[in-house]
């Protein structure tokens, strides 16, 4: 599982509902500001991790654009 983390607690609970939303996502809450996610599927690690990454982004700019200051950081890649 990676873990990433939120910049806030908002931010925390939008994030995990918006993955939780996808069939193909394991995420749960491991602390203040901090998940662990996983995308389920045949994906080498690097391609899981690059996908993963893209939708974090995505997800970061859409709330940006909703006038959200959201911040996530991949903190660990596993």
């Amino acid at each position: 599982m990676t873990t990433i983390r939120v910049n806030g607690a908002l931010g925390v609970q939008l994030l995990l509902a918006h993955l939780l939303e996808s069939p193909d996502v394991v995420a749960k809450v491991i602390g203040p500001n901090t998940l662990h996610v996983r995308i389920l599927g045949s994906y080498r690690t690097e391609a899981m991790q690059m996908e993963l990454a893209l939708r974090l982004r995505a997800w970061e700019e859409a709330q940006r654009a909703k006038g959200l200051d959201v911040r996530v950081e991949l903190v660990d890649r596993v």
